[in-house]
């Protein structure tokens, strides 16, 4: 049961969102496929501000049902 969730955890925290690791590896890996010519193209980290809090929003809702449903109907 360990080993399932701690799988669980790893591969969900590699989704390519920014909050996540999988973000900061997909924005590394599109900033690698745009840099030409020796020219270092960096991308504005700024501008996923808005989705990163989207998904912590989502994520605490989530969080906040589940705890909900765990309080008031715990076996089914």
């Amino acid at each position: 049961m360990l080993a399932s969730v701690n799988v669980f955890v790893g591969v969900f925290n590699m989704l390519p969102l920014l909050p996540f690791d999988g973000g900061h590896a997909a924005i590394a890996t599109y900033e690698r496929f745009r840099s030409r010519r020796g020219r270092v193209y960096r991308a504005d980290v700024g501008k996923m501000v808005p989705v990163a809090t989207t998904v912590v929003a989502l994520l605490v809702m989530l969080l906040f049902a589940g705890l909900y449903l765990d309080v008031t109907s715990p076996l089914g």
